[in-house]
């Protein structure tokens, strides 16, 4: 009885997880109590106490061990992605870890990526202390818009962003959340530039390419120093969309990919050439 109900616990909590192992191993000790009393009221004296205590201990035991490992295995979530996500998409990672996949998984996502127009030659003109304070703000503002609309801020280099969407955590609608994104950012922009001006700081432009395709997703980089990131053409075109804000003359270029999902009414725009592709690209903006 005692090696049978031992044996039962341990398993329990280790294999159902601490909320049923722990609900069903109380039931085991309880179970143990009634058949103890059953018996000794039908003139058998079997004592359960020691069953009982080791029962007891080994669910302590088994507890311990699995809310260790479950405890070390949030940190790890939070230490991870805490960089990446909003702090909502964190917890909601740290309760359900095996929702994201990080060791290299096939996504259909959609990309956003920005770049400030001629940031090069304002840093040129003004107080290093300055362009810090320009570009941290400005970077900031990107990120409140994506996590806002549960995007994963990638990277930045110098002055320019990248964010992705259904990448980390399922996000079925994620073409539209990026476009959201893509919105706030560009209101973002318009506000940040009302501070600026009140502050006789040079008003800045910003351009957008968003697209969507299917990427590869995880950890690169080298053994002792990766990041979460992505790999594919899609990726590669957002970024090429970025750099041709300027060329179609609009803050904001989507690709075809992103626009046969919008919620937003766009227009087509004459398509572009970019590096890489030898057939031009279909292109659409806000109306």
């Amino acid at each position: 009885m005692l090696l049978a109900s031992v044996i039962s616990v341990w398993v329990l909590i280790n294999s159902l997880g601490i909320t049923l192992g722990v609900f069903l191993s109380t039931c085991i000790l309880i179970l143990t109590s009634v058949v103890g009393v059953y018996f000794i009221k039908k003139g058998l004296l079997i004592d359960v106490t020691w069953t009982l205590i080791s029962q007891f201990i080994t669910g302590a035991t088994a507890f311990y061990f699995r809310f260790r490992e479950q405890y070390k295995l949030r940190q790890q979530v939070k230490k991870q992605f805490g960089k990446y996500l909003d702090p909502r998409m964190v917890k909601k990672l740290q309760d359900n870890p095996e929702l994201c996949k990080v060791n290299g998984n096939r996504v259909d996502c959609s990309i956003i990526f920005t770049d400030l127009r001629g940031f090069t030659s304002l840093s040129e003109s003004v107080e290093p202390e300055m362009v810090t304070y320009i570009m941290n703000n400005v970077l900031d503002v990107q990120v409140q818009a994506a996590n806002k609309y549960f995007g994963c801020t990638d990277k930045f280099i110098g002055d320019a962003g990248m964010f992705h969407w259904n990448t980390i955590i399922p996000q079925p609608d994620h073409r539209n959340l990026a476009l959201q994104a893509a919105k706030e950012i560009e209101a973002n922009i318009i506000e940040l530039n009302a501070v600026f001006k009140s502050e006789g700081i040079p008003e800045i432009a910003i351009g957008i390419g968003v697209n969507s395709g299917v990427c590869i997703a995880g950890n690169f980089g080298a053994t002792d120093r990766f990041a979460f990131s992505l790999i594919g053409d899609p990726c590669n075109i957002a970024a090429r969309l970025e750099s041709s804000t300027k060329i179609a003359g609009v803050g904001t270029l989507i690709g075809e990919e992103t626009a046969k999902y919008s919620c937003y009414p766009l227009k087509e725009l004459e398509p572009i050439e970019v590096k890489g592709k030898a057939k031009a690209l279909r292109v659409y903006t806000w109306k």
